[in-house]
Formats: structure tokens, C-alpha cells, sequence
């Protein structure tokens, strides 16, 4: 049988960047008896696009646009969007067929634009001043030529000697062949003159939200210098701790404030969100510096300040990291769990795992797997910590430098994690010798204290990630009591997964607190 189609699809975006001026609000120079020189005043649209001369349906075109202030006087920032589509016969064709829009444009970063009809026009406000030399996020990533439209050709079947021939030809009425033009008129104005400008009643705040890494930073991280101990130290907050140039923010001590509201079910429309019911309480462990993989240039990474968190508590059921009695974490069947079933999870009771909400606010992440060295003992924390972003690598891996690293969007707490919230003199003992960490010492770190199963009271051990140099089989645990050990990959431990944030996640309320968890902005 032989099928033969003529059928040709093209799109067609058509950029128009326009500056408005108002100056009725704002002129360049001002003349009375002298000349007065203003300030300038300028505007800057970006956008990456390339036009494809073969859009079928189900492809997807990659496209953003962003906004710079180039002058120096604070800005407003609105861009009116204009579809069309236009059959190759050059007639006029829908928007939608039978209800769906035949390009989907993705938008980006819906907390930072408002879209608003007025005047039988689309506008998307920027939310925020754009002061000079900020840029605003892109208002979409790309657009879809949606798979559920159908192409309008006439189909014909001959058959001789047994043979079937189908011909389908275009009849040019309709999506295929056709152009579909994109839009964007950019409009800016000074900010303090906008709403006279537009006429509108929408809020364009006078700040853009910190990241919530950047929040942390700034507004819950003691002096580098002081110690927990110390007098007037608030020992709820980060404390900055350096190791050979850098910096990372930590919570320490037995009871920061480091709760978070994390993997949330989906709010409901108009209904008060529940969010102790709703979410999983997690734990802050800190702001480090974190690369990813640069997805422009999968040979270049991208290394951006962003929030770890830590599970609040382990699982009900305990897991093997690998059940081949071998600690390479690149090849481990729990890796595998938690960045497959466990980060796939739906949006249901019937099973546990990250929603689409915990999804869509983390990412990738570089994760060290250097191999930590024991003997008589493991050393002292910092020592730990070198190690894990040393070049040990595991016996299992068989020398393969490849495997210090791993990208991965779920894991484990590296041992480091679990006792560098003994430092900064809250209790030198596990700081300095974890191996001999004491149930009562122990106590004195929050991550000790919140290692419970989950809905139980019993103290449990937990899986770390680093695996040990000197011998394949075993791994690292954190146990009930406080202190480090290793045992064979291959025996049931609890888990409690890490993720990092993306690094413009903001806050959306709450102070961290038990009794108050931050909300993190849908």
C-alpha cells in the first residue's frame, strides 16, 4: 500500500518591539529661562526566536522576550499580544477548531505577569517597577502547534491489481500551509505616571519578591563571625559557615526555624487552602551554591545560590540503596526509586512521592560522590565534608572519575549535612567526632531529633549518601542515637529524600516556625 500526502505547514511570528512614551508626563529637555537636562529614558526588548518553515502539529518552537530598562528613570512595563492566522489561500482562519487553539503559547513565570482585557485588547502587565538596567523574566517560552488540529485535505483510494494507493492533497482551506503571526506591542512608561498613562487599575508593586535563597540570606543569617552561643545570637536563624573560600547557610542548633510546607496536593479555586492538611512538612537545611546543567549548553553548568531541603521525616516503609551489594550511588536502585516512582508520583492518597506541585519547584542539581575514608573513626565533620567533594572515588566505581558527581533531581543528605548542625559551638563532640556522637549530645541537632518515621514516635536510622572509600559494600547511616556508621548497601534503611528549590522560588508567607512553616509561592 502506498500513502502519499502533499501537505506543507508554515508559521510564521512576526516580532514588533514599541516603546511608549508619554509626554504628557515626561519630556526630554524642559525650557524656560534656562535649560533644564532630564534624566534619559529608554527601553530594550529581547527576544530569541528563530521562525521554523515546517510547523506540524505536536511541535513545539522555543521563543522568549524580556524587557531591559536602558535609561535611568524607573519603569512600567506592559505588552499587548495579537494572534492571527491566515489559510495559504489567504482567507482568515480561527483561532480555535472545535474549542482548542490551534497555537498554544507557553507562558513563563505567571507570578510576575498579570494578563488583563481592556479595551477588547490583551495586555500582560509586568507586576513589578523595573528600575534601570533590570530585565524582566520572559513572558513565554515557546509556542505549540497543537497535535489535536486537523489538516484539511481531500483523500482518494485507487486500487489495481491488488494494489491500494491512497492520495491526499491539500485543499489549502485550512491550518495547513497556513501562517499564524504572532504579536507583541511592548509599551513602557515612566513608573510613577502608568496608571494615568494606561488608564488601568492594575497594582504594580514597587519591588520584586527576593528569591526565597536570597530572603534567607538576607534576612535570617547571623554574622559570619558569631557563634551560636554567643550573646543576643538568634539561634533560630542561618548561620554562614566557610570552608576553604566558601560559604554555606545553615540551619543549626536543636530547634531552628527551618519548617516548610512542601509537596502540597493542588489548591482548589476559591476555596481557603489547607495547608497543615494538605502538605508535608519539610526542613530547611540551608543555601548553597548548587550547579545544574546549563540547558542551552548541555556541556556547561549553570551555578546559582538555591534552598536544600530535607524531608521532615523518613518514610513508614525502609529501602536498600542498592541490592547488588555495591555503594556506587550511580548505579543504585534507591537513586533510581527516588528520581523515578518516588519523583513521578500523581497527584493521589493511594501512593506517596513528590506532586506536581513539589515538581514543578525544584530541578536538577549536581550532587558530589566523593567517598569518604574510615578507619578506627571517620574524622572530623569538615574533614567529611572535604571528602565528599574530594576525588575518592568509591572501590565499586573502579577508579571511574566520572562518577564524583551525578545529576539528579531527588537524593540523599550528605553525612556533612547531618553534623555541621553541631557546629558554631553548639556541641564540639559529634562536631569533631561523629562516629562517637552521644544520645544526649546528639539531641542538641535538629536533624538527630526529626529522625522519626513518619506518623511513629520511634527513633530510626537513616541513609546517607557518601559511600565508603575502603570497602564496596558498605554505605553511611545516621542512626536513631546520633552517630555515624556504615553497614552493607544491601540491608533496609529508612530514607528521607533531599531536593533543591529553584533558584527563583519566592515565599508566599509564614516565618518558618513549627507552628508556622513558610508557604512557598504557587
Amino acid at each position: 500500500m502506498k500513502n502519499r500526502k502533499s501537505i506543507i505547514l508554515l508559521l510564521l511570528v512576526a516580532i514588533i518591539g514599541v516603546v511608549g512614551l508619554t509626554v504628557a508626563y515626561f519630556t526630554n529637555t524642559a525650557t524656560i529661562e534656562n535649560e533644564f537636562q532630564t534624566n534619559s529614558y529608554g527601553t530594550t526588548v529581547e527576544e530569541v526566536f528563530t521562525s521554523p518553515d515546517n510547523w506540524t502539529p505536536g511541535t513545539t518552537t522555543p521563543k522568549t522576550l524580556t524587557v531591559t530598562n536602558s535609561g535611568n528613570l524607573d519603569e512600567a512595563v506592559r505588552v499587548e499580544v495579537m494572534e492571527s492566522w491566515m489559510s495559504k489561500n489567504g482567507d482568515p482562519l480561527p483561532l480555535k477548531q472545535n474549542g482548542n487553539d490551534a497555537a498554544i503559547i507557553n507562558w513563563a513565570n505567571s507570578s510576575d505577569w498579570t494578563k488583563v482585557t481592556e479595551n477588547n485588547k490583551t495586555y500582560y502587565y509586568y507586576n513589578y517597577k523595573l528600575a534601570p538596567t533590570e530585565v524582566t523574566s520572559t513572558l513565554l517560552d515557546s509556542v505549540t502547534f497543537n497535535p489535536l488540529i486537523t489538516n484539511d485535505s481531500n483523500c482518494t483510494t485507487t486500487e489495481s491489481n491488488g494494489e491500494r494507493t491512497v492520495t491526499c492533497n491539500s485543499t489549502g482551506d485550512g491550518y495547513d500551509g497556513a501562517t499564524y503571526t504572532l504579536t507583541f506591542k511592548v509599551e513602557t512608561v515612566q513608573y510613577d505616571k502608568y496608571r494615568d498613562a494606561w488608564g488601568t487599575n492594575i497594582e504594580i508593586a514597587l519591588e520584586k519578591p527576593l528569591p526565597s535563597s536570597q530572603y534567607l540570606i538576607v534576612n535570617e543569617t547571623n554574622d559570619i563571625n558569631k557563634n551560636y552561643n554567643d550573646e543576643g545570637v538568634d539561634k533560630g536563624e542561618m548561620f554562614a559557615i566557610t570552608h576553604n573560600n566558601i560559604t554555606d547557610y545553615r540551619y543549626i542548633g536543636d530547634e531552628p526555624r527551618n519548617y516548610i510546607y512542601f509537596n502540597c496536593d493542588e489548591p482548589q479555586i476559591n476555596q481557603e487552602y489547607d495547608y497543615e492538611n494538605s502538605c508535608e512538612v519539610w526542613r530547611i537545611v540551608g543555601v548553597f551554591d548548587v550547579e545544574r546543567p546549563n540547558p542551552e549548553d548541555n556541556t556547561q553548568t549553570i551555578t546559582e545560590k538555591r534552598i536544600k531541603l530535607l524531608r521532615g521525616n523518613s518514610f513508614t516503609n525502609t529501602m536498600q540503596i542498592n541490592s547488588t551489594y555495591i555503594n556506587d550511588w550511580t548505579v543504585s536502585t534507591l537513586r533510581d526509586f527516588l528520581n523515578g516512582d518516588y519523583y513521578n508520583r500523581q497527584n493521589d492518597a493511594s501512593s506517596y512521592g513528590l506532586k506536581p506541585s513539589a515538581r514543578n519547584k525544584i530541578d536538577d542539581a549536581v550532587y558530589y560522590l566523593g567517598a569518604v575514608s574510615y578507619g578506627s573513626n571517620f574524622g572530623t565533620t569538615e574533614k567529611i565534608y572535604g571528602e565528599e567533594r574530594g576525588n575518592n572515588v568509591c572501590l565499586s566505581c573502579n577508579s571511574d572519575n566520572t562518577k564524583l558527581t551525578i545529576t539528579n533531581k531527588v537524593s540523599l543528605m550528605y553525612p556533612s549535612d547531618a553534623y555541621m548542625v553541631y557546629g558554631k559551638g553548639i556541641d564540639a563532640s559529634c562536631y569533631e567526632d561523629p562516629k562517637n556522637c552521644a544520645a544526649d549530645n546528639a539531641k542538641k541537632g535538629w536533624i538527630c531529633t526529626s529522625n522519626i518515621k513518619q506518623g511513629e514516635q520511634n527513633t530510626t536510622t537513616t541513609w546517607l549518601l557518601t559511600s565508603n572509600a575502603g570497602n564496596a559494600y558498605y554505605g553511611f547511616y545516621m542512626l536513631g542515637g546520633g552517630h555515624i556508621a556504615n553497614i552493607g548497601v544491601d540491608r533496609n534503611l529508612a530514607v528521607r529524600p533531599v531536593v533543591y528549590l529553584k533558584a527563583n522560588v519566592e515565599f508566599d508567607g509564614g516565618t518558618g516556625a513549627s507552628d508556622n512553616p513558610y508557604k512557598i509561592k504557587w
